[in-house]
C-alpha cells in the first residue's frame, strides 16, 4: 500500500469478487475481479480494515429476467430511457455468451448488501487470494477447517433473501424517477 495510513481512514470495504465454494467465471478456479490483479486483491484481503466479501457464489443467484422490463420505469424518464437502451444489449450478450435468458447483476447485488444489509446473511471467515498458481492465480481460498490456523479477516456473504433483493433492486430503479 502506497499510503500506510489509508486503511485506518476507510470505515469498511465491500468487495464483489471471488468464490467460496463454486467455480470461477474466468478460469475454473478464479472469479474475474480477483484474476485481473490477484496481488492487489490479496493486499486488500490482508489489510486490517473491516471487509465484507460478496462472492460470485451469491451474486450468481440473482438472475434478472427479461420480464423485469415490465417493472422498470418507462422510456419517458431519463432512467427508463437509459435502461431500455442498455438492457436489451446485456440480455443479448448473456444469451450469446452464456446461454442465459437473464443477466447477473453482480455489482448491483453487492450494492444491495450496503443499502439493505438485513436481506443478507454473513459469516466471519479467514480468506486470502492465490497469486502464483499456474492454474489457480486469482482464486480465493478460505480456511474452513474445524480449527482454522488463519485469523478471520472478513465477513463473507453466504446467503440472501433473493426475491426481496430483486424487489429492492426494482424499487431502487423506479425510485430514481423521483430524483429526476
Amino acid at each position: 500500500i502506497r499510503d500506510p495510513e489509508l486503511p485506518a481512514l476507510i470505515g469498511q470495504i465491500v468487495i464483489m469478487g471471488g468464490t467460496v465454494s463454486g467455480p470461477g467465471n474466468i478460469t475454473p478456479a478464479a472469479e474475474f475481479n480477483m484474476y485481473c490483479d490477484p496481488l492487489a486483491a490479496q493486499t486488500v484481503f490482508r489489510t486490517p480494515s473491516t471487509k465484507t466479501l460478496v462472492p460470485l457464489d451469491v451474486t450468481n443467484r440473482v438472475e434478472l429476467s427479461y420480464d423485469l422490463f415490465n417493472q422498470l420505469p418507462d422510456e419517458s424518464t431519463k432512467v427508463g430511457k437509459l435502461l431500455h437502451r442498455l438492457l436489451p444489449r446485456a440480455f443479448r450478450g448473456y444469451r450469446q455468451q452464456f446461454g442465459l435468458e437473464g443477466i447477473h447483476a453482480h455489482d448491483t447485488v453487492t450494492l444491495m448488501t450496503v443499502l439493505c444489509p438485513e436481506l443478507f446473511t454473513t459469516k466471519s471467515m479467514a480468506g486470502d487470494v492465490e497469486t502464483h498458481g499456474e492454474l489457480t492465480a486469482g482464486a480465493t481460498v478460505f480456511d474452513r477447517r474445524r480449527a482454522p490456523t488463519w485469523r478471520h479477516n472478513m465477513e463473507v456473504v453466504t446467503d440472501m433473501q433473493k426475491d426481496a433483493v430483486i424487489e429492492a433492486i426494482i424499487d431502487g430503479l423506479n425510485g430514481w424517477i423521483d430524483a429526476e
